[in-house]
């Protein structure tokens, strides 16, 4: 049994108070049938632990009468209101780095180049944050291609791009079924139990010391590359030499940070009082259990099913107290978990539920079996539990390799185009550097078509473009009561006309759903002026062969599921992919 099983494995019986019920996780197949958010393994547990269960069962979110605060106490939300000069704004220079878009495979091989790949699939990430898009890439690699896979992957940001490090050289350097449950809580949670972190550090410590050694006797500014392999998969990392130095001090516990103090710092952002009614609108658009999950992950901030004992979770996560290097295209200095100031480092809007497909993580085979349906951040640690094994079982086995970076993207393609650098890549991803707050759709464009493999090497080439804010930003409301018509078929009808009754607000919000949202790329194109992008010998792809050009959108004909799974979501339905390929 791998010696992290307890943790891979959790025991999901929740009648684990006093002491471990002695049953098996796998005999714990039973929700409660009133609120399922909870298993045990028997009506004996059940029972037993109802003194304890009963408060969230009973909880008042999960009443179907419940209502934001704002609505009940008929005043304007604060969230319409302008934030007072002396209200303080945890929210500030904070960037939620678990992404905003559900990860995607981007190779799609079946639907894409199939039985003609090539020997070597090149692919490229050029501005990313997490690794969940390379998990999923990976993970999914089909059994028919026996050719290499190498993925390049550039981070922006110093400690994002070592934490990225770090869950990689945990992928190469434990088997999988230990790997996962450390790379799971090292990326989620916001307390880890102090044995996987002694593991952690036992094992890549001296890798990175090894690492460091050759490092220090390069200069200062120059580049160092670093790799590590397992089986047929290799590992490249190049950083500079003091990024070297700081990276083995991403293990180490803050040490005036204890597990309670760490816990009370991120309550204080996620579940702050001025900001109380954001919080409810966002619970009110949640189905009504999952208001009561979602509010114990905000309290405790670790990945879990809901019954599942949190006691080993005792150590601050080890990712903490380190500034954020950014490159010239990123502006603000912040740390990641807690940092200098002691503070929770992402926004309130941070949530892992973005990062992942949650129809799939809802209605998928990975969580068919789970009984506990209103379980929403149980659902999301089994999945994200199966696609990590998933991957890491692929570097066992299959001809992959990884290169991580930390580059300026500007700087991409002078540094590919080195001596002895391969000539183009087969996928580029851009994530949202082509928005005009950012590089723009005319630089992204032109630093990545220098990088695409030309048309005759690979027809099936291609460049994924993502917009959110600009779509959004076009959208102006003229066809609001059309919308809010559309929306009101899913939705419970308002109880008042008023302009803060909470249904009418919620009502609206969805609405952007079904938005003509056509129309406003449309707009978007014009006023960015893609007229002129042809320059650069491209075209956008009528019909997306990677991802959906609006994954985010209900369809005409949803169910009610995925409708209150969407809105549940965060997302807007503005959220507009765009695969380019050789004109």
């Amino acid at each position: 049994m791998p010696r992290f099983d307890k943790f891979l494995n959790p025991a999901f019986c929740a009648n684990n108070s006093t002491s471990p019920c002695p049953n098996k996780a796998s005999k714990a197949n039973s929700a409660c049938g009133r609120c399922y958010l909870v298993v045990y393994c028997s009506k004996k547990c059940q029972k037993e632990h109802w003194p304890t269960h009963k408060k969230d069962c009973n909880d008042p979110l999960a009443h179907e009468t419940w209502k934001p605060d704002w609505h009940t106490e008929d005043r304007t939300p604060n969230f319409h209101k302008n934030q007072g000069p002396s209200e303080q704004d945890l929210n500030k220079c904070k960037m939620s780095w678990w992404g905003s878009m559900p990860a995607l495979d981007l190779l799609k091989l079946d639907g894409n180049e199939g039985d003609d790949a090539p020997p070597k699939m090149r692919l490229l990430f050029s501005s990313s944050h997490d690794i969940r898009n390379i998990v999923e890439t990976v993970a999914r690699l089909p059994d028919t291609y026996s050719g290499q896979c190498e993925i390049v992957m550039n981070g922006i940001t110093s400690a994002i791009f070592a934490q990225n490090v770090l869950l990689v050289l945990t992928a190469f350097h434990f088997p999988p079924e230990e790997a996962v449950p450390i790379m799971i809580h090292l990326w989620y949670s916001a307390l880890i139990p102090v044995s996987l972190l002694t593991g952690l550090r036992r094992k890549l410590l001296p890798l990175i010391a090894e690492a460091c050694s050759e490092a220090a006797r390069k200069r200062t500014n120059q580049l160092f590359k670093w790799i590590w392999k397992k089986n047929k998969a290799v590992l490249h990392v190049e950083l500079m030499r003091d990024e070297w130095d700081r990276l083995g001090g991403f293990l180490k516990p803050p040490s005036y940070l204890s597990a309670a103090t760490a816990a009370c710092n991120r309550q204080d952002v996620m579940l702050a009082s001025n900001r109380k009614d954001n919080l409810h609108r966002f619970l009110f658009a949640q189905p009504r259990y999952w208001r009561v999950s979602t509010m114990k992950f905000w309290r405790d901030g670790i990945l879990l099913p809901f019954g599942c004992s949190r006691k080993a979770f005792d150590t601050p996560n080890p990712l903490a107290s380190q500034p954020l290097h950014f490159t010239p295209q990123a502006i603000n200095k912040i740390r990641i978990f807690f940092h200098a100031s002691r503070s929770w480092p992402m926004p309130d809007s941070a949530d892992p539920r973005t990062s992942w497909d949650l129809v799939e993580v809802c209605t998928g085979a990975y969580t068919a079996s789970y009984p506990a349906k209103n379980d929403l951040y149980g659902r999301l640690f089994l999945y994200i539990r199966e696609s990590l094994l998933g991957f890491c079982r692929q570097l066992s086995k299959r001809d992959i390799k990884l290169q991580l970076l930390s580059l300026d993207s500007l700087d991409l393609p002078e540094y590919f185009n080195r001596p002895g650098e391969h000539a183009g890549f087969d996928r580029i991803e851009t994530y949202v550097t082509a928005e005009k707050d950012v590089l723009g759709i005319d630089t992204v464009l032109n630093i990545s078509s220098s990088m695409l493999k030309p048309k005759i090497e690979n027809p099936m080439a291609m460049i994924l473009v993502l917009f959110i804010r600009d779509v959004e930003e076009m959208w102006k409301k003229d066809s609001l009561d059309k919308d809010v018509a559309r929306a009101a078929k899913y939705l419970p009808e308002p109880e008042t006309t008023d302009y803060n009754d909470a249904d009418l607000l919620r009502n609206r919000r969805s609405s952007s759903f079904f938005c003509n949202v056509s129309k406003l790329f449309d707009l978007y194109k014009k006023s960015a002026g893609f007229d002129a992008l042809s320059k650069y010998e491209l075209k956008m792809r009528g019909n997306n062969t990677i991802v959906a050009h609006w994954p985010n959108r209900p369809g005409k004909y949803a169910s009610q599921e995925v409708f209150d799974i969407l809105e549940a979501s965060g997302a807007t339905g503005c959220e507009r992919y765009v695969e380019w390929e050789w004109a």
